[in-house]
């Protein structure tokens, strides 16, 4: 079982749920990061073909739900060591209401990281990671690359 809170549009915690059992109708917090190395290249990750939800997707570096009675930051900390291996000092730049295309809707966090060193990734989460330049980024999505809708708004939110 794993316990997230439900929320409000203003982030005020209604009640506590299995996962398992939100509808598209709760708000569930997620904490997303995105990596930069010291060539400002961006890491994206390519989501497994296992995931439920966007398999196959481009997707932050990092990034998943808040378990109940978490912050924010405790969740960006665990999804990127989860996920990928990596322990980075993270710096806080945004907090936004999102509703996902398949009717989801999300408080999602984002954080920004600098990060030079290896990668180990869970292939459960992961099917690969990779550094690309902004530029390759915007022709990926200009060429019909599938990215998960959070990646697409933090990345012309605050990259573009």
């Amino acid at each position: 079982m794993e316990l997230v809170d439900v929320v409000d549009k203003d982030d005020n915690v209604l009640k506590t749920i299995d996962r398992a059992e939100a509808t598209d109708d709760n708000i569930l917090r997620v904490a997303n990061v995105m990596i930069s190395n010291t060539k400002n290249e961006i890491l994206l990750q390519l989501r497994s073909a296992k995931k439920e939800k966007y398999p196959l997707y481009w997707d932050c570096s990092g990034g998943g739900h808040v378990d109940s009675g978490e912050d924010y930051t405790t969740a960006a900390r665990r999804e990127l060591l989860e996920e990928l291996g990596i322990e980075a000092d993270l710096e806080f730049f945004g907090k936004h209401y999102i509703e996902l295309t398949d009717g989801r809707k999300h408080q999602a966090a984002f954080y920004k990281a600098s990060y030079d060193g290896k990668i180990n990734i869970d292939p459960k989460e992961v099917a690969k990671a990779q550094f690309f330049s902004l530029e390759t980024i915007k022709k990926m999505i200009k060429t019909g690359e599938k990215f998960h809708p959070e990646c697409l708004f933090v990345l012309k939110e605050y990259f573009f």
